[in-house]
């Protein structure tokens, strides 16, 4: 545009992007699942709740 003699704003100009984000998604779709599993998750730890909720002192 200035190259054709028109006045260009530099804050109009410091909003224009060529590069597009409104419609691009960069992590890909993430679906969640939130609900509980229907069986406990088989883990290699075996603590006990006093260990994992040790009173504080």
């Amino acid at each position: 545009m200035a190259a054709e003699g028109q006045s260009v704003d530099l804050d109009d100009l410091a909003t224009v992007s060529p590069y597009i984000t409104h419609t691009v998604r960069r992590f890909g779709n993430w679906t969640l699942n939130l609900t509980p599993p229907d069986q406990a998750p088989a883990t290699r730890l075996d603590l006990e709740p006093r260990v994992l909720f040790a009173p504080k002192t």
